[in-house]
């Protein structure tokens, strides 16, 4: 059972700010003693040795990070400080039941509810979370409860770190998008509450980065990193949302992201300057060359528009044509020392009297765009992905058939509010095998009707009688997972 002594603890976050003045007050107050190392990361410390045996038997520096603080005293406890922990004990019990982990996450203020529905068979839900999978080998090395505490959080994919995480009362738990399956590591949840009175800097992989923004969920993010528009494009103003042509579309500061058929793997942009009816200039013959400070970019046979070089070198860094489109117009002077132009996707301004390496920038067409879409004539909607926006519904071809048939899954994806079907919607399929071994495959992009799906193939060596358990995810980014579950049985007639 957990210590019952963690009722005592504050949860609350002024009162949890008083603790972290105490660690303070305490090191300023001491000597020095203790301290192990300086490095590039911060200050760590020695484990106190009253806390050795109980640090290591939890996986010691390799999972709770080394030690950021030294021992200090609070209320009747002894608490120690790691980048991913809050180590405590009470001095007046004994045995092992005398430690624990303060629950830190608390503090960090998550509201999000159980899920209602009827979690898979192969599930592992506690207080109506269901624990991620990869994750629970290394919630079961906390005694659960015991030491991790219960959930705070449903897992989700963590889109601008590159993470798949989930939140807990005592330890967060994460597996970077670039680690192997089953390389699960805590966040740092002790390094955040310590802060910079702990002088510790943890790996920018582990830090948990509060946000209100309504975009911190990024889906196009790694492939704006590889045309080097990731800062470019402005902050994410929406969430990721299916635009009415049933494309997965975002709306940043300078620019509409999306992908077509709601495919992660490519980014496009929309033609703000054309939807937004900025003004235009026709085309017409060249007339100056590069050394006049300018490019041309023919549009229509020997007609077009000369682009300054400066502009001509953000569009090459930043993916070319295929990312700005055409130009659109002549450079125009929009006020005294601004001058702007614009290509179909965005428009660029200059500013010469601005700092070295910031007199180029994309104009806020993206917030202009919103702006018109939330206005009263608009009728378009966004939809943020998530279950309580979309439906997913799963079926099986056949109940119970022999081990040695295929089997098929069918899935449906519909707009919850209107029962509308929803095209472009790729997933996934898990099924988990009766030896705990899993069988995976991608399922192609829903169609106009809302329909996929896909073949299992069939798996003699199954033993008779076996029900199988699957789970479809859409891989659509989405504020929390979308899924759905079901099972067949597995029946070889004599």
């Amino acid at each position: 059972m957990k210590p019952n002594y963690f009722s005592r603890y504050p949860s609350h976050p002024s009162l949890l700010t008083f603790f972290v003045v105490i660690v303070l007050l305490l090191s300023a107050c001491s000597s020095g003693q203790g301290l192990q190392n300086t490095t590039n990361a911060g200050k760590t410390y020695e484990v106190a040795p009253e806390f050795r045996e109980f640090y290591n038997s939890l996986g010691g520096e390799n999972i709770l990070g080394p030690a950021i603080s030294k021992m200090f005293t609070f209320q009747t406890f002894e608490c120690q400080y790691t980048v991913n922990v809050l180590m405590c004990q009470n001095p007046v019990l004994t045995g092992s039941s005398r430690f624990g982990l303060y629950p830190l996450g608390n503090s960090l203020n998550i509201q999000e509810s159980p899920d209602a529905s009827a979690p898979a068979e192969s599930s592992r839900v506690v207080n109506g979370y269901s624990i991620y999978e990869e994750f629970i080998p290394l919630y079961d090395q906390f005694s659960g409860l015991q030491f991790a505490g219960n959930p705070i959080s449903q897992v989700h994919i963590n889109y601008s770190q590159e993470r798949i995480e989930q939140y807990f009362e005592n330890i967060g738990l994460y597996r970077s998008f670039n680690d192997a399956p089953g390389e699960v590591k805590l966040l740092a949840y002790g390094a955040l509450a310590c802060d910079t009175e702990c002088q510790y800097n943890p790996s920018i992989d582990s830090l948990i980065i509060s946000s209100e923004s309504a975009g911190n969920n990024q889906p196009f993010l790694p492939q704006l990193g590889k045309i080097g528009g990731a800062t470019a494009f402005g902050a994410p103003l929406t969430q990721p949302y299916i635009a009415s042509d049933g494309a997965q579309e975002q709306i940043y500061t300078n620019a509409v992201l999306y992908s077509p058929n709601g495919r992660n793997g490519e980014v496009k942009l929309r033609p703000l300057a054309v939807l937004l009816g900025v003004l235009t200039t026709p085309p017409g013959p060249q007339i100056y060359g590069n050394q006049d400070g300018v490019v041309f970019y023919a549009v229509q046979g020997d007609l077009g528009y000369h682009v300054p070089l400066i502009f001509d070198e953000f569009i090459s860094t930043h993916g070319g044509l295929e990312i700005s489109g055409d130009p659109v117009a002549e450079t125009i002077e929009v006020q005294p020392g601004l001058y702007r132009q614009c290509f179909e996707n965005y428009c660029l301004d200059y500013q010469p009297s601005a700092a070295a390496g910031q007199q180029v920038s994309m104009a806020p067409l993206g917030k202009q765009y919103l702006e018109n879409m939330q206005g009263a004539n608009s009728g378009e909607k966004p939809l943020v992905v998530s279950s309580n926006t979309v439906l997913l519904q799963v079926s099986e071809q056949y109940k119970r058939l022999p081990s040695t048939s295929p089997q098929r899954i069918d899935i449906l994806v519909l707009k919850k509010e209107d029962q509308k079907p929803l095209s472009g919607f790729e997933s996934t399929l898990d099924l988990l095998l009766p030896d705990g071994s899993h069988y995976t495959s991608d399922i192609t992009a829903t169609q106009a009707d809302g329909k996929a799906s896909v073949i299992i193939p069939a798996m003699n060596a199954i033993q008779n009688g076996s029900i199988l358990t699957y789970k479809v995810c859409l891989k659509a980014a989405a504020v929390e997972p979308v899924c759905a579950s079901g099972n067949y049985l597995i029946w070889n007639l004599p």
